[in-house]
């Protein structure tokens, strides 16, 4: 019998590896706050198991959104990289997953989410008083791209094997890209060049830093996540892709078309009609094409079932799981064998930010189907109510 190609070796830059299906980042909100500095959180040994599960031999696992700076930060119980603290603790991950001869990037990323000068309520915790935004001053530009490098430079020390940014779903480098936020007159707004400058020269100066082969970089050409909702997405994420094609990176990570963070498919797809995205518009493959060589790994919405076709038909190299990994922490296996995946819970996503979850989950920071666990019940999960949409929070 034929080995289906999502199950055949790929070198992606540096990184070599024995299969195709990987863990998509994903916010888990379960760090544990440091007693020594304030409003900064550290990976803990939950997460060494819950990440040490999931890794496989020669498989890629992507961590959650890490924060660059304090600056950066902006939920609680999400671990950054840029504490002496959290560098501790990822090397703990990092080296559960590798005992398990795995291979793990680090999603790096700046929050910096719209938010008001109002004391800042979240999920009835106290109020605390945040600063009002503001664009971006050049000078800050810079600094934050320092932030970037020297993160990614630690990212290397803390044994992970490459590093992602976060170029996706409204956060800071996706605001830049969309015409509807990004209202700048400088050198870094107007033109869909403009637009794309930040993440191009912070890309570059990643690669400086610890090397193309190192270097991911996540995006969401159709996305609307954090009111993102920007015109001309064929000629502004082509030429993103044509750009980073020629910089040699370890790959290039697209979100689908009909992924959303917080509607169903049908309901994405008659979002992009309604801001005239022609629906044969809405494909990957225009991007697929930009990048070249570049190797491409595709989320969103993929199952046991469709994960196989576009690895062979060549429409991307590698498929990302995010929600099914969370409830299958035998993901790839199960895969691999066409058993049955346990569905996910919603209450179990998050760890400190979701009150449902604590209300509902008696132990509200454990994944259903540990691998213990899942040795000792067959019954799926309960379905996932309406009312545990509110917790949802994505990388």
């Amino acid at each position: 019998m034929t080995t289906p190609k999502l199950f055949t070796p790929i070198t992606i830059g540096a990184t070599n590896l024995k299969h195709r299906v990987v863990l998509a980042p994903l916010t888990r909100n379960r760090a544990t706050p440091s007693a020594t500095i304030d409003k900064t959180w550290v990976p803990n040994d939950l997460m060494c198991e819950y990440y040490g599960e999931r890794a496989t031999d020669g498989g890629l696992l992507i961590s959650e959104a890490t924060p660059i700076s304090l600056v950066a930060s902006g939920s609680l119980g999400v671990p950054g990289m840029f504490t002496e603290e959290q560098y501790a603790g990822w090397k703990k991950v990092t080296s559960a997953v590798h005992a398990k001869d795995g291979k793990m990037f680090c999603q790096l990323s700046s929050s910096n989410v719209p938010i008001t000068d109002n004391p800042h309520v979240k999920n009835g915790l106290p109020a605390v008083p945040f600063e009002a935004p503001h664009a971006l001053t050049v000078e800050e530009i810079a600094e934050t791209q320092g932030d970037f490098v020297r993160a990614a430079k630690k990212s290397i020390e803390s044994g992970f094997d490459g590093i992602e940014i976060h170029a996706a779903n409204g956060y800071l480098f996706d605001q830049f890209h969309h015409s509807n936020i990004n209202n700048r007159t400088d050198q870094y707004g107007g033109s869909i060049e403009n637009r794309c400058r930040f993440t191009l020269e912070t890309v570059d100066q990643l690669v400086a830093g610890i090397g193309a082969d190192r270097v991911g970089v996540r995006l969401a050409p159709f996305g609307f996540f954090n009111q993102t909702l920007g015109e001309q997405r064929l000629e502004q994420w082509t030429y993103l892709c044509e750009e980073l094609a020629k910089k040699g990176l370890a790959y290039v990570h697209l979100i689908e078309p009909r992924f959303d963070e917080l509607k169903s498919e049908n309901e994405k797809r008659a979002l992009l009609g309604e801001v005239q995205i022609d629906a044969a518009q809405t494909t990957l493959e225009p991007f697929r094409n930009a990048l070249g060589a570049t190797p491409v790994i595709a989320a969103g919405g993929y199952t046991g079932q469709n994960c196989f076709e576009g690895v062979e038909k060549g429409e991307h190299d590698l498929v990302a799981f995010g929600r099914l990994y969370c409830s299958n922490a035998d993901l790839v296996e199960k895969v691999r064998q066409g058993k049955k995946l346990f569905h996910y819970n919603r209450a179990r996503f998050y760890g400190i930010s979701c009150p449902t979850a604590a209300a509902s989950v008696p132990n509200n920071l454990s994944d259903h189907a540990t691998l213990k666990e899942a040795a000792l019940r067959h019954d799926d999960i309960p379905p996932e109510s309406s009312t545990d949409l509110a917790c949802l929070l994505v990388s």
